[in-house]
């Protein structure tokens, strides 16, 4: 009896730790993106904007599945380490959906300016102007469909946050597992 104890003790809180770290990594990448919004208009490319988006997911999922895997007896397996970063994925999603939900509710414009700017990158790319016009009108129209449903945009941010998740846990999962050592019985 004592002896199961021990060994419940062992196994950390998964919700716990998914969705502390989950809400870390939601609220990092929503700050990053409120960072960007205020230099508006500076020349802070979308591409920094990026690469600090993925340093802080890569560094979040680093430290969040070490942690676990620590509690976890210092072992976990990639099938664990996978489930745990796609759980704390899904709960950054959530945390995201939510701040672009708050978000375009006080600037709904923002997302239409920066469709200007794409559509001007586009252009002074020597894209063909009818096709970049064709893609700007099919762009407009969703975004007009997300802000007329925004239950749906936010359901589905969070689906498509889990899903990129899930790719990026693959490959993660792969060089943050620890198995457990095999004992080999010679008797």
């Amino acid at each position: 009896m004592r002896e199961l104890d021990l060994e419940e003790k062992k196994k950390p809180d998964f919700l716990r730790m998914a969705s502390k770290f989950g809400l870390i990594m939601g609220l990092a990448t929503s700050a990053v993106h409120f960072i960007f919004y205020l230099l508006e208009g500076s020349n802070v490319s979308s591409f920094i904007v990026t690469m600090l988006t993925l340093i802080a997911v890569i560094y979040i999922i680093y430290k969040a599945t070490k942690n676990y895997r620590t509690e976890s007896g210092g072992y976990i397996s990639y099938r664990q380490a996978l489930v745990y970063g796609v759980a704390i994925f899904m709960f950054a999603g959530i945390v995201g959906a939510i701040y672009s939900y708050i978000f375009n509710t006080i600037d709904p414009e923002y997302v239409y300016r920066q469709l200007e700017t794409v559509k001007q990158q586009f252009l002074d790319a020597k894209f063909a102007e009818m096709a970049v016009e064709q893609i700007i009108s099919d762009m407009r129209e969703g975004l007009d469909y997300q802000m007329q449903h925004p239950f749906q945009s936010i359901l589905s941010a969070i689906f498509w946050n889990t899903f990129l998740g899930t790719l990026f846990c693959l490959v993660s999962s792969a060089f943050l597992r620890k198995n457990k050592p095999e004992i080999i019985n010679e008797s």
